[in-house]
């Protein structure tokens, strides 16, 4: 879960308003100006928040470092007499639209954690407003008249990656200044620029890891932490067989449910067979063109599916996968054309996600097992996408060897976490655990990576009280939380 897929519209034009017409301005040391600017929220609640910039380096390992333009955003609690401010970790990383390209849309959320203390989100380097966005020019499509391969989707993704980095090389960027130990060092900028001596974490999916880096890197300024839908520090590349458990979980609900077992006896039989059957005889149907709304026909072959299942395991969609086995099984794949063909047409990439992924990369031991997990794994590596391919290709800093070294943390920390997440799994959450003298975890029965879509009314209560509780070590958890499961198989 994150704070951007909480928002289905998508709009910047309010952002670029917010940024340019501060008024009530005040300079900070670093002669930037923070603006106090009224934003409408999607509930139309007028609400008042402060713009600014820091200037930090691009690459603070390097004295004659560039500069990064780093835009940033606070909300001011009422409270007489506040708690340390919350900083809130964005997740992605590079998500499009970032948070403060539609503040409109998440204002009444971030305005809802303000009871007690500062709201402050910092644009990821490299992404959104921040300046450079290294967004790479143009775009990258597969054929249609194919089925899908890892390996074809992982050469056209090598060049494209290959020579998007070559782009920002020749504009004089330093690459290897795009990592998760750069971007904390950006908070704790942007902390010092604010004045504020201790701050709260808030993070989900890459933001907990971001959180968790932050944290480990300056430990005495963290008050409490707060992390949903957990990736911790040494989780970056997933593991196969965390999809697989998710398929022995979705057949056991669909098994104990009379109405449902007739009708699908295993689900998870089910979806090998279907891959077989892909394996050996892709199928061609007509789909409509995202651009053009004209049918056009699309070979789907197994890996297209394996592809598609894995992300949709991690979402809240993964409710829907039984049915469209079941209308697969019957001849009817339109549901997985429709998804492909988004796949194979008008791919891109912003470079800044990509080195942040590569840096965090995955230990030695981590990525073993990752390949001998994927020769078994009923949906290989597709988990992890093509996210990795083009790490050999590009100019990142490893970072992996500082992320996993052993810590201990005094610091409180919730963790709020879906069962039936494969992306950022319960093991996520159990592995962060050891790292922490005051540690809990919520789970959140039925819940997904999108557990604020599928869940925020239940959750607010719980996680605004866990960040204004004045104890949060004996703040009380409720025994239980569920969302609703509506699996579907017609």
């Amino acid at each position: 879960m994150t704070l951007n897929n909480f928002s289905m519209k998508r709009n910047i034009f309010l952002v670029l308003a917010l940024l340019n017409l501060a008024c009530k301005g005040q300079k900070t040391q670093d002669n930037e100006e923070i603006g106090t600017v009224a934003i409408t929220g999607t509930d139309g609640i007028i609400y008042t928040g402060e713009s600014g910039f820091i200037n930090v380096p691009e690459n603070r390992d390097s004295s004659v470092s560039k500069r990064i333009r780093l835009p940033f955003f606070r909300i001011r609690t009422e409270h007489p007499d506040p708690f340390p401010p919350i900083f809130v970790f964005e997740g992605g990383p590079g998500d499009n639209p970032s948070i403060l390209q539609h503040l409109e849309d998440l204002m009444p959320i971030l305005h809802s954690f303000s009871k007690r203390s500062d709201v402050i989100v910092v644009e990821q380097r490299g992404n959104g407003r921040s300046e450079p966005n290294l967004s790479c020019p143009g775009f990258f499509e597969l054929p249609l008249d194919v089925d899908l391969t890892k390996e074809g989707f992982s050469r056209v993704y090598k060049a494209f990656m290959k020579n998007c980095a070559l782009y920002w090389q020749d504009k004089g960027r330093e690459l290897s200044g795009y990592n998760v130990l750069e971007m904390a060092d950006d908070i704790d900028a942007v902390r010092n620029l604010l004045g504020y001596e201790k701050i709260m974490l808030f993070g989900g999916s890459f933001g907990s890891h971001h959180a968790l880096a932050y944290l480990q890197r300056y430990p005495d300024r963290v008050e409490r932490v707060l992390l949903d839908s957990a990736e911790g520090l040494g989780h970056t590349m997933k593991l196969p067989l965390d999809a697989d458990r998710m398929l022995k979980q979705l057949s056991e609900l669909i098994s104990e449910d009379a109405s449902h077992s007739e009708t699908l006896p295993s689900f998870i039989e089910l979806v090998k067979t279907i891959i077989r059957k892909l394996e050996k005889e892709p199928v061609q149907i007509n789909t409509l063109h995202p651009v053009t709304n004209k049918e056009v026909p699309i070979v789907l072959g197994a890996y297209d599916l394996q592809l598609v299942t894995a992300l949709e395991l991690g979402r809240m969609g993964y409710r829907e996968l039984p049915y469209h086995y079941l209308q697969m099984q019957k001849g009817d794949f339109s549901w997985l054309a429709a998804y492909a063909i988004r796949i194979r047409l008008g791919q891109s990439r912003n470079l800044m996600a990509v080195l942040t992924d590569c840096a965090s990369g995955a230990s030695m031991e981590r990525r073993k097992m990752v390949m001998e997990q994927s020769k078994t794994a009923i949906l290989e590596d597709a988990l992890n996408n093509i996210n990795f391919e083009a790490c050999d290709l590009l100019p990142f800093r490893n970072v992996n060897l500082t992320l996993t070294a052993n810590f201990k943390s005094p610091a409180p920390l919730l963790i709020v976490n879906g069962d039936h997440d494969a992306r950022t799994p319960l093991t996520n959450a159990k592995e962060i655990l050891e790292h922490f003298e005051n540690g809990r975890i919520l789970e959140v029965k039925y819940g997904s990576h999108d557990l604020f879509r599928e869940g925020f009314d239940i959750l607010a209560p719980v996680l605004i009280g866990y960040l204004t509780s004045d104890d949060p070590l004996s703040f009380k958890l409720p025994v239980r939380l569920e969302v609703p499961l509506n699996l579907r198989l017609h």
